[in-house]
């Protein structure tokens, strides 16, 4: 798995998975800049969704 936001592949944590329609959800935290990502998979294809950062 590939970091989306800022390209890391080290140490991409996965936390949860769920089904939503026909698709199964993977939701990625990446240990580098933090990013949270949604991770995709089903009929139509593979896809990932970066989920911006909370501001702290």
């Amino acid at each position: 798995m590939k970091c989306p936001v800022c390209g890391n592949t080290d140490g991409i944590k996965e936390n949860k998975q769920w089904t939503f329609n026909s698709y199964m959800v993977t939701r990625y935290t990446c240990p580098k800049c933090g990013a949270n990502f949604n991770y995709y998979s089903g009929d139509r294809g593979d896809y990932t969704i970066p989920k911006p950062r909370e501001m702290k």
